[in-house]
């Protein structure tokens, strides 16, 4: 069952449109019936037939008109990258199917380099972010809208983004915008349909049509409809009383059915911008219509003689035929499918200038601070918000940079940390003692401030957020802040509690902090947040990351977590993706005597081998230890709630629990891990000196359709030497 995605510019279809090979006028006619009332063509002798036919009218629509649906370019977000901004542009990407692309690679830097296929608007992991689809065309004319040239290098990649992700909804297949008319009736596939073919042509400028366009206005005198004399109807209009000027400034600011109903209600503008009024009308050519460019060479090179040319009647006569409508045919196609997309395009700058605006206020700074942020980067981005923001919430890219010069980043300052009145973190300021300015990340009215005076520089920060599983309703942000500090200090903020998960954002070595950036809501939740950092000295054949254990989202530490997990030299293979939701740790040896004590390793496995809800260890009873045990929020979730044993021992279960038996005191240990995922097995093991000592488990992740699946989902190995 095939299932289409719209381009999120025109909301036209993405597929390579065909072409009937019949037209419908030498169509054989289908409904003649015999004597006995039943059709004279059997079904398989009309199936060639029906084949043929299948497609846009071809004496309406040519391959030409035609072939630019046929591929698209993605806007996505690469959170690997290490720029400040993060989205980039495809290469040319042809649709496959259930939202799917297969993409050439392209050369904006932050293009992903794993990634040769990507998934658009609706996506079955709900923790990963969508991609967009946009015809080259459609591209150009959003560039020409909001940057005034087609130059697609000129749009701000990120605010595009974050404008287009505020308009998509979690199961649509394009994004909520008026898309004009005729309306294309798509559902789950795109078919060709009578009468919207407009939708479907090539809406750039084509030679053959601005020599037709020459010769058009060349030849047509334009007869204007005749006026209505409506003086003594009029008993008040408030234009009466505008100057002349002022409406003149006005009319060229108004949409162009604006202007046209405007003439024709209010007698005062009638008479001011009559068909004498020429170099009004010769004006609104270009302000009313700025989608009809080749109308505007004709205009500036002479084709039109300036002293007797009707341009009010130029100008409805444009209008007239490059209004995008249902049945709508002949050279004006393109004109007119161009003049709906470019309403499309207005509709998306609303969306795009507001967050540019903000953008450049943030970006105001000195030539030394100006010289930090263009080498700064960011090596991480991971959400810190769950549900994550929904449709018609707006987001965008915020950034604070904290230190403006290359000795600041060494010196104290003063912390602040704002709460909102859930308790959740909303703000961030930092002020360096020396200029004893302040800049600000987020918001810096919350209900609730604290702050710290650091002495020396910021060397990272860890973020205190609830486990989603903590209370009925499943949801997280960041409640508490521990702010580390060069010199071995560190500060709590806000709600720390142990019980927590814990993020760690760190520093990288050899950098310094820059200052902070991550994504906000429009009413003020932080979804996304990570450090900014410079380098100190020129490094660059190190590829920049963060720390193998500082990617995941850990649990608070645990008596038996404690050793193995807060030791940063010990290695974590990186299999953890989902930034959202929190890994479990399972420690069973975090020294080498707790190592020749495992005496088993269990999994609870009620849905099949395909589910895993539980992990337990068990220890030889000599050694006294306590059995571990991780997952079993997921596996309150797996099993009847009346069956749940919070022990998780063997019995109950109806034999649901598969064991690994390890002869620890015999010498016996887990020399390597393996992963199946369908077809495939992934077989990793230790680097010489080091030991499997646990595992890190992610037991949850939301699908596409708000459903969370309660079984592991994520696994790495935890390594040391011991």
């Amino acid at each position: 069952m095939a299932v289409d995605v719209l381009c999120a510019v025109c909301g036209g279809p993405t597929v390579q449109v065909q072409i009937a090979k019949k037209s419908p006028k030498v169509r054989v006619p289908r409904n003649e019936s015999n004597s006995e009332g039943l059709s004279p063509h059997s079904e398989d002798s009309n199936s060639d037939s029906d084949e043929d036919e299948w497609g846009y009218d071809p004496q309406i629509v040519n391959e030409e008109d035609v072939e630019w649906t046929g591929s698209c370019i993605l806007l996505g977000y690469n959170r690997r990258s290490t720029a400040i901004d993060k989205m980039y542009l495809t290469g040319r990407s042809t649709y496959q199917d259930f939202g799917h692309f297969n993409v050439d690679p392209s050369e904006d830097p932050n293009f992903p380099e794993d990634d040769s296929h990507s998934q658009c608007f609706v996506i079955c992991d709900a923790t990963q972010t969508s991609c967009y689809p946009i015809h080259q065309p459609c591209l150009q004319l959003l560039a020409k809208v909001l940057c005034s040239d087609e130059n697609i290098e000129n749009l701000d990649k990120d605010i595009l983004y974050h404008a287009m992700s505020s308009l998509h909804g979690d199961l649509a297949s394009g994004l909520d915008l008026d898309y004009g008319q005729p309306e294309s009736e798509f559902e789950q596939t795109w078919g060709p349909r009578s009468g919207a073919e407009v939708l479907v042509v090539n809406p750039m400028a084509t030679p053959s049509f601005t020599q037709f366009l020459r010769n058009a206005v060349s030849t047509t005198e334009f007869t204007l409809p005749p006026s209505y004399i409506i003086t003594s109807r009029v008993q008040h209009d408030p234009f009466a009383t505008i100057p002349y000027d002022v409406a003149h400034a006005l009319l060229l600011l108004l949409p162009l059915d604006t202007v046209i109903a405007l003439c024709a209600a209010s007698y005062p503008i009638h008479a001011f911008f009559g068909p004498s009024n020429r170099s009004f009308w010769r004006a609104a050519l270009f302000t009313c219509m700025p989608w009809f460019w080749e109308l505007h060479e004709l205009v500036r090179d002479g084709t039109l003689n300036p002293k007797t040319t009707d341009y009010k009647g130029l100008f409805l006569w444009a209008d007239k035929h490059t209004i995008p409508r249902e049945g709508l045919r002949g050279p004006f196609m393109g004109v007119a499918n161009r003049r709906r997309i470019w309403g499309v395009c207005l509709q998306l700058a609303e969306e795009y200038n507001p967050r540019a605006a903000v953008k450049t206020r943030e970006r105001v700074r000195g030539a030394a601070a100006e010289l930090i942020w263009k080498k700064s980067v960011n090596v991480d981005l991971p959400a810190v918000l769950w549900p994550k923001p929904k449709e018609k919430v707006r987001t965008r890219t915020a950034t604070a940079q904290w230190i403006c010069d290359e000795m600041s980043h060494t010196r104290g300052g003063v912390f602040e940390a704002f709460w909102g009145k859930e308790g959740s973190l909303v703000g961030m300021v930092f002020t360096v003692v020396e200029s004893s300015e302040r800049s600000v990340f987020g918001e810096e009215s919350g209900s609730i401030e604290e702050a710290a005076v650091l002495e020396t520089g910021i060397a990272g920060l860890v973020l205190h957020l609830p486990d989603i599983f903590l209370h009925e309703k499943v949801e997280t942000s960041i409640r508490g802040i521990t702010v580390l500090t060069a010199s071995g200090e560190s500060h709590r903020l806000g709600d720390t509690s142990p019980q927590y998960c814990q993020r760690v954002l760190s520093v990288n070595s050899n950098h310094g902090l820059t200052g902070i950036v991550g994504h906000i809501t429009n009413d003020g939740q932080i979804f996304r947040i990570g450090l900014l950092q410079h380098p100190l000295i020129e490094d660059d054949d190190k590829e920049l990351a963060p720390a193998l254990l500082h990617r995941p989202l850990w649990k608070g530490p645990t008596s038996f977590t404690s050793n193995a997990l807060h030791n940063t030299a010990s290695p974590i293979w990186p299999r953890t993706t989902r930034t959202s939701f929190p890994a479990d740790v399972l420690v069973w040896a975090a020294d080498a005597w707790e190592l020749k004590s495992v005496r088993r390793i269990s999994a609870y496995q009620p849905g099949g081998d395909r589910h895993v809800g539980v992990l337990r260890v068990d220890f030889t009873p000599e050694s006294g230890i306590a059995p571990r045990v991780v997952g079993e929020e997921a596996g309150r979730w797996l099993v009847d709630k009346a069956e749940f044993n919070p022990t998780w021992d063997n019995s109950g279960l109806n034999g649901a629990w598969v064991s690994f038996a390890v002869d620890g005191p015999g010498g016996e240990v887990i020399w390597g891990e393996e992963l199946r995922d369908y077809r495939t097995i992934d077989a990793m093991e230790p680097a010489d000196g080091e030991t499997i000592v646990g595992l890190a488990v992610g037991f949850v992740y939301p699908c596409y359709d708000s459903q969370y699946r309660y079984a592991w989902s994520t696994v790495s190995a935890l390594t040391m030497t011991l």
